[in-house]
């Protein structure tokens, strides 16, 4: 990797991303290849590893502003039922008739379908966009439907 700054040598303190702390910390460069970091070791625990240079403000924002995509996406999309609540659900109700999953299907609240992938899946709620919550023996998807 290119270094930030010319005329480090081994012994001097730099920062990189600690493999076992998971952070950007103080190092101690142990190894050089050239001109450039090969290997350092943690200041804080002692780790030896490969020099892993911290993050610039941009990839550390873009980081950040992806992680609060997903989770806004995911509060969102709501809750999905798990696969320990599908027996609960799946209780009374009739299972050997499902109809086959097609993205172009209207689906209404308790239908049973059966999906190619995931199995017979119970529809336990629908979302705006044509999105609708599945409850599958593995756990519960995001289904699309009514397109086309």
């Amino acid at each position: 990797m290119a270094l930030r700054r010319t005329g480090y040598k081994a012994g001097d303190e730099v920062d990189s991303k600690c493999t076992k702390c998971k952070m950007v910390l103080a190092h101690t460069i142990v190894a050089m290849v050239g001109d450039q970091i090969a290997r350092v070791k943690c200041n804080t625990c002692g780790g030896e590893h490969a020099y892993r240079p911290p993050p610039t403000a941009s990839e550390a924002t873009a980081k950040r502003r992806r992680a609060e995509r997903k989770a806004n996406a995911a509060e969102k999309i709501g809750a999905l039922p798990t696969a320990e609540e599908y027996d609960g659900i799946a209780k009374g109700k009739d299972l050997s008739s499902p109809l086959t999953y097609s993205i172009q299907m209207e689906l209404q609240r308790d239908d049973i379908l059966e999906h190619p992938t995931f199995g017979i899946g119970i529809v336990t709620d629908l979302k705006e966009g044509k999105k609708a919550h599945v409850a599958f023996p593995d756990g519960g998807r995001v289904l699309a439907f009514g397109r086309g």
